[in-house]
């Protein structure tokens, strides 16, 4: 599944940074080719992590379109060597939330759009018929 898609990704990136990072034939324009490249190996790492989650959804949430594209970037800068710190982080830090995800400690984001369940604040408060067995009922058994 394409958690991402090329318009996405063009639309938050600056032509000029997503032109130096996939234009190697000196064509001065981005290799949409490279780019999808880069969005679809980034939807397989999500997919290995929440794909059995998130191939129910009517709609996919955002935030797994946003990380698509962050790792995306990432694949992207780490073909052409440049110095990965910032981007590494940024990675780890997905990772982690997918793993998250994964292990039902996190939830994929909610878009408002759900009925919200309202719980009463307080103890559980339980009424019901007398017990049958007590101790003392018991007693010589």
């Amino acid at each position: 599944m394409i958690y991402a898609t090329l318009a996405q990704l063009k639309a938050v990136i600056p032509i000029s940074d997503l032109q130096l990072l996939t234009d190697f034939e000196g064509e001065d324009e981005p290799s949409d080719t490279r780019l999808e490249e880069a969005l679809a190996d980034a939807s397989a790492e999500i997919d290995s992590y929440v794909g059995g989650l998130v191939s129910g959804l009517a709609e996919l949430p955002r935030i797994l379109s946003v990380h698509a594209r962050d790792l995306a970037m990432h694949r992207l800068y780490l073909n052409l060597g440049h110095d990965m710190t910032s981007r590494d982080k940024v990675r780890g830090s997905i990772i982690a939330y997918l793993r998250q995800v994964q292990n039902g400690e996190a939830s994929l984001g909610d878009d408002g759009t759900g009925q919200r369940v309202e719980s009463t604040p307080g103890v559980a408060m339980t009424d019901g018929p007398e017990r049958q067995m007590t101790r003392d009922r018991l007693r010589g058994y």
